[in-house]
């Protein structure tokens, strides 16, 4: 029967090494099942029994088989140095070589690692009292112990400690007055605490609608060393906000995962009163005591409160009630700068768009500037630039004749607010 679960046990003592991989077998097409049997010590000579057990058709079945154990044949005058024809890399610890440098808070992850080598002879045997050194090939990482005895296992255990640089490393095992040796495969020291010195945050959205409550903007914070490597996962961050409310209910706010993590500055109370930037720092701690902080600037902006003015900053600080066009360039266009904006010098929310409307057919308009505003990083900030170009013909190219023109902005869904500015339009010689 093909498949079956077999267990290996042993029965008759404890002169067997059965470890939970060579305890269990499937069988074969023929209906065999196979185990590694190896003594548990050198010395342990004698008879035992294993007990094979299996189910069939849901029926317990077992057999047993008596074996014994005898000396190896004897290395006559070896000392155990000569006797070690193989050196065994048994486990590391962290199994993933993964260790975080000196002075980073992680949770759950050791600033040191644990390395275990086995020496055996020619008959697979662990020997005893056999010499082993140990070096390592980084020195951003210290060695903890340069060497050592095996014992009746035949085990040798080192271990090594980060130090505050991102490196890797590689631990050699060589038998002591022999050129018999192996080594582990590299060890990784994440971030370098000591020079972190890369914290970056990023926003979705920068200028925010005031008049959208419940909107939000993602915030996400990315943290390196000064040789740009991440910071391992499990760094808790916190964010801070002077007004709205910023991150959630879990520890930290967020946790450093693939060197950044991400929360929600949401629009709601408390709001601040007039026109002002609001600022959001994301910090977090380090082993060392140091904390690390990066802020972000966000504008919080009031679409009730846009108009078109003639310049980017307060500087300019009177809205335009009127724009004057020459009869004399009747039927051809003529261009104006304008700024789209609040008092303050604000731009429009994110994602705003603009759309200027004639009031008749006698005045063609045309918006050469993008009709969505851009979202605006600077600080300070500053208006909006629009191109605006005005074409009269028939009746708007007499002089003294006044039309309304209405510049109109929208703001993004959910809130889809549209505020309406008006501005007059006369035409002079």
């Amino acid at each position: 029967m093909r498949g079956a679960v077999v267990r290996f046990t042993e029965t008759g003592g404890s002169l067997l090494n059965l470890p939970a991989a060579a305890g269990t077998a499937l069988t074969d097409d023929g209906g065999r099942a196979s185990a590694e049997l190896r003594a548990a010590l050198p010395t342990g000579l004698g008879a035992t029994v294993i007990t094979a057990t299996t189910s069939v058709g849901g029926t317990s079945v077992s057999a047993q088989k008596a074996v014994t154990i005898t000396a190896a044949p004897a290395a006559s005058g070896l000392s155990p140095q000569q006797a070690v024809t193989t050196i065994v890399l048994l486990d590391v610890n962290p199994p993933d070589r993964l260790i975080a440098s000196k002075g980073v808070a992680v949770d759950g992850r050791s600033d040191t690692a644990t390395l275990r080598f086995r020496l055996m002879d020619r008959n697979n045997t662990p020997v005893k009292g056999a010499l082993l050194n140990f070096s390592v090939d980084s020195a951003d990482v210290t060695l903890n112990v340069s060497g050592g005895t095996s014992g009746d296992d035949g085990v040798v255990t080192t271990s090594v400690s980060a130090g505050t640089k991102a490196a890797a490393a590689v631990v050699k095992a060589a038998l002591d007055g022999s050129s018999l040796a192996v080594q582990a495969d590299p060890l990784t020291v994440t971030a370098d605490a000591a020079r972190l010195a890369r914290v970056d945050a990023a926003a979705a959205v920068l200028n925010l609608n005031a008049r959208a409550g419940g909107s939000r903007s993602t915030v996400t914070v990315a943290m390196a060393d000064a040789n740009g490597n991440p910071l391992p996962d499990g760094v808790p961050v916190t964010f801070t906000a002077d007004f709205l409310a910023v991150g959630g209910a879990s520890r930290g706010n967020c946790v450093i995962s693939g060197g950044r993590c991400s929360v929600d500055l949401v629009v709601q109370a408390p709001s601040p009163a007039d026109e002002r930037f609001i600022r959001v720092v994301a910090s977090s701690r380090l082993g060392t005591g140091a904390v690390i902080s990066k802020a972000a600037q966000f504008s919080y902006n009031d679409p009730m409160q846009l108009g078109l003015y003639a310049g980017p900053t307060t500087a300019d600080g009177r809205s335009l009630s009127e724009l004057t066009i020459s009869a004399a360039q009747c039927n051809a266009a003529q261009a104006f700068v304008l700024y789209a904006g609040t008092p303050a010098a604000f731009p429009a929310p994110a994602g705003t768009t603009v759309a200027v409307r004639p009031p008749d057919a006698n005045l063609a308009t045309v918006l050469d500037s993008p009709s969505v505003i851009a979202d605006m990083a600077d600080v300070p900030r500053t208006r909006t630039r629009l191109d605006l170009r005005l074409t009269p013909t028939g009746r708007a190219c007499q002089v003294g004749y006044v039309q309304v023109l209405e510049a109109r902005f929208t703001t993004l869904a959910p809130d889809g607010f549209t505020y309406t500015v008006p501005i007059n339009v006369r035409t002079v010689p």
